[in-house]
């Protein structure tokens, strides 16, 4: 079969199981399976456009299983083992959360914010991955405490970090701990001490999320408790204040329909100028506030 019939196929199969993008992602699962990027597969199509063989028959048959596998709708990023964020490829794994590109936006508020600050100490609770504390440190020199609790996600942590660290800012350091963001013992060393808190917390209420690849993600990452799934973040909040210092930055993300309940606690827990920041497709993603009082 010519390599851009398979391609057509395959898009027209994942559009029919509901995946957007699916020429892109076709391209993408063809990459995959022969062990080329995905811009050697659009090469191959724009100079070959009647190559009829570009790949073995294993190949082939590695490719079709991919298919296969996404047309379960098994998130992308689990059959590639990695996700882009920001300037970083990070390890993700089945268990573990898979970070947003629109996450990158708090990231960018972070790295703005700390851009005076000599070597900041960043904590960034609920890491994951390592997405958001990676990226800051990426971009500032910070001393950076990524909390996990989990095992699995904890243990692609350590693996993150130790793959990016000739990607960081010169003087930058990420330090794994593993940990219950919850806990008040928490980091008691940094009480007072940290000047941003960042966190992508569970937020999300039942029912389960609508997208299937979301309810392919652990379900600890997703939903946060109660009603209106915010259980988690109020619970959050105060360890968020106990660590940061007076004008300390705290930057949470959360649903757009959570914007007002999720500023009002910020106002109850003693931050000040707080405000709600949308992502680059306009949705409310994250409430920030300065610690003004102890």
């Amino acid at each position: 079969m010519k390599v851009n019939a398979l391609l057509r196929e395959a898009s027209a199969e994942l559009g029919e199981a509901g995946v957007e993008w699916g020429s892109s992602e076709a391209a993408k699962l063809l990459a995959l399976a022969c062990g080329e990027s995905r811009g050697e597969v659009e090469i191959w199509q724009a100079l070959n456009p009647d190559l009829f063989e570009v790949a073995s028959e294993a190949q082939i048959v590695r490719f079709r299983f991919l298919l296969s596998r996404r047309l379960e709708r098994i998130p992308l990023q689990h059959l590639e083992g990695k996700a882009p964020f920001g300037g970083l490829d990070l390890k993700v794994a089945p268990g573990v959360f898979v970070p947003r590109p629109e996450t990158e936006s708090m990231a960018d508020a972070a790295a703005s914010f700390l851009s005076d600050f000599p070597r900041p100490v960043v904590v960034d609770l609920c890491a994951g991955t390592g997405a958001v504390g990676l990226e800051v440190c990426r971009r500032r020199k910070c001393l950076c405490f990524e909390v996990e609790k989990m095992p699995k996600p904890f243990r692609i942590l350590r693996e993150n970090i130790c793959a990016c660290r000739k990607k960081l800012h010169p003087g930058s350091e990420c330090v794994p701990v593993r940990a219950d963001a919850l806990s008040p013992s928490l980091l008691p060393f940094l009480s007072g001490k940290a000047e941003c808190v960042i966190s992508n917390p569970p937020y999300l209420p039942l029912p389960a999320p609508k997208q299937p690849e979301a309810a392919k993600d652990p379900k600890e990452a997703l939903f946060g408790g109660g009603p209106d799934g915010l259980s988690f973040v109020r619970r959050l909040l105060p360890s968020c204040s106990r660590l940061l210092k007076l004008g300390g930055l705290c930057m949470i993300e959360h649903e757009s329909g959570q914007s007002g309940e999720v500023s009002s606690l910020f106002l109850r827990f003693g931050f000040k100028d707080v405000e709600t920041v949308k992502d680059l497709s306009g949705r409310d993603r994250f409430t920030r506030g300065i610690k003004w009082q102890k």
